[in-house]
């Protein structure tokens, strides 16, 4: 199910947000088990199937975890084999639904068993590539004792299930939803029904009245002759997607961290107007935050501990940004897309390292943020593009300085300059000395959220899914 549905905002929320705290105010494991029943069925309400890969991973790594949590006599190897074996498992699950299709047609595999053809036939799980993830940073702080108490399964599982962030994150840590007792975080928690409020319906605005909208635009320009576009075209629609997936996947964000403040349980910003970093190190430590430190901390830290650190750390760099890349879609463009952006950032440690290019560009603030833009949009051609041909046609025409032409609607390069423009200055707020007065000032507060939450239920009938649910 859809927030941003009638049906969700109508009944499903306004559910959850009266009888859970009535349950808990008399029992709060009560509580729980209702907010995990209701993230089930709010879940598998479209689709009752999808709970059979999310239970498959959450029962075989909470059977891991307890291993390793409670049997302390375990010796290293066998910790090793059960972290071993909650890795196959996830991997499995990623591969069986997600990459069965792409590692087929990689090896030319020509099968009329009908498995794959099962496999390809059904839809993706939603977020199975978040709570996969999601399991697994609790089974490796299990196998790194970090986690010295096992919580009960109906916690766990409402931990692994919780619907607000469950289809496309925030990813959470275990301490993020457990205490040092293992008890969830929202048992003991007031709730921030106004701010939580604000938030889901400035969420809402932005993808029901900007993300969905442009959307439209980008859509068309992507339908559009490759050949027949010039090098204003392909920047625009670079420019254009990235644009709309920031909308997107933010308000994504905003709306599940909104839910969560109303439920109980305070969730971390996953979006920091990245926009306006002066790196694109910077950049992805303001996108997607959840996705970029679990990626750091699980896998780019233990590469570059275990791998030889040569030429700036590029072999562990480079590992691991295509397989951030790939975790983004069964296509082998998503990994080059995932490339791309490791090689950006290995530029930006060369250029960092060099005292006299440091000197030079260090306070040049403009410069280095439309350095950084460039670099980032030009990569969402192989993230937005249908096939390689397209992809490699238009990723060329950005740097094809001969052709001029305007191929596209003369508004789309409007509306994608205004929507740059506006994210653009909403960063610059953000560090300003208004950005505090703006947020405390409680008039401000209540008629932006009521012109957000009007216009949402004008648009509401055009909505689209969220870009990140096909992950």
């Amino acid at each position: 199910m859809f927030f941003h549905s009638l049906s969700s905002l109508i009944i499903f929320l306004p559910i959850v947000f009266i009888i859970f705290p009535l349950i808990k105010k008399f029992n709060y494991q009560y509580a729980n088990i209702f907010l995990l029943i209701f993230s089930l069925v709010f879940y598998a309400f479209d689709i009752p199937w999808f709970v059979i890969p999310l239970f498959i991973s959450s029962f075989s790594d909470y059977f891991i975890s307890s291993k390793l949590i409670n049997q302390n006599n375990l010796g290293k190897n066998i910790r090793i084999y059960l972290l071993i074996t909650s890795f196959l498992i996830n991997i499995g699950l990623l591969v069986t639904f997600k990459y069965s299709l792409l590692i087929s047609n990689t090896i030319n595999l020509k099968t009329t068993s009908g498995f794959i053809n099962i496999i390809d036939s059904l839809i993706l799980p939603a977020g199975i590539s978040f709570y996969t993830f999601q399991t697994l940073s609790f089974s490796i702080d299990s196998f790194k004792k970090k986690i010295k108490k096992m919580p009960s399964f109906n916690d766990y599982f409402l931990y692994v299930s919780y619907f607000p962030q469950l289809v496309a994150g925030p990813i959470l840590r275990p301490e993020e939803f457990f205490d040092k007792n293992s008890k969830p975080i929202l048992n003991q928690n007031h709730n921030l029904i106004k701010n939580g409020f604000s938030r889901l319906c400035y969420g809402l605005f932005i993808k029901l009245c900007i993300a969905d909208e442009l959307s439209r635009f980008n859509d068309i320009a992507f339908l559009a002759d490759s050949n027949m576009l010039g090098f204003l075209d392909t920047w625009t629609m670079a420019f254009g997607f990235g644009l709309q997936i920031y909308f997107d996947f933010s308000a994504y964000s905003h709306i599940a961290i909104g839910i969560s403040r109303i439920i109980g349980l305070p969730i971390k910003e996953n979006f920091i107007f990245p926009y306006s970093s002066n790196s694109v190190t910077e950049f992805w430590r303001r996108w997607h935050i959840s996705l970029s430190t679990w990626v750091s901390d699980y896998l780019y830290n233990f590469l570059n501990r275990k791998l030889y650190p040569f030429f700036y750390g590029v072999i562990p760099l480079i590992i691991t940004w295509s397989i951030m890349g790939i975790w983004h879609g069964a296509s082998w463009r998503f990994a080059f897309w995932g490339l791309l952006n490791g090689i950006f950032i290995l530029i930006h440690r060369i250029f960092k390292n060099n005292d006299f290019i440091k000197d030079k560009f260090q306070k040049l603030d403009l410069i280095n943020n439309l350095i950084t833009l460039c670099a980032i949009m030009s990569t969402w051609i192989y993230f937005r593009s249908t096939s390689w041909a397209q992809a490699n046609t238009l990723y060329k025409k950005l740097f094809n300085f001969q052709n001029f032409n305007l191929g596209l609607a003369e508004n789309y390069y409007l509306v994608v300059t205004i929507f740059l423009l506006v994210t653009l200055f909403a960063g610059y707020l953000d560090k300003s000395k208004f950005s505090e007065i703006i947020k405390n000032n409680r008039i401000l507060q209540i008629l932006a959220s009521s012109i957000s939450l009007v216009l949402s239920l004008i648009f509401i009938s055009n909505q689209n899914s969220f870009i990140y649910f096909q992950f």
